[in-house]
């Protein structure tokens, strides 16, 4: 199996790819490397010193933006 860095939420989608423990995400027994913002050089440079020596195969970006845009009315 190869070794993946996945940045994101901890539910629904971001469950597969989670970037915040959750029990379901902690349950699978994957490395979890919490705490990174990525609008945030220096959490991005602990990031690369957690990460040091590791080899990824692929990384995947899941980001997202929830808004409330009200209700949608049909016309």
């Amino acid at each position: 199996m190869g070794t993946f860095l996945a940045t994101g939420a901890n539910r629904g989608i971001g469950l597969e790819y989670g970037r915040q423990p959750s029990p379901q995400l902690e349950a699978l027994g994957v490395r979890i490397e919490a705490g990174i913002e990525l609008s945030s050089e220096a959490a991005i440079a602990e990031l690369v010193r957690r990460l040091e020596g590791v080899p990824l195969d692929g990384v995947i970006l899941n980001a997202g933006i929830l808004q409330s845009m009200g209700p949608v009315s049909s016309r």
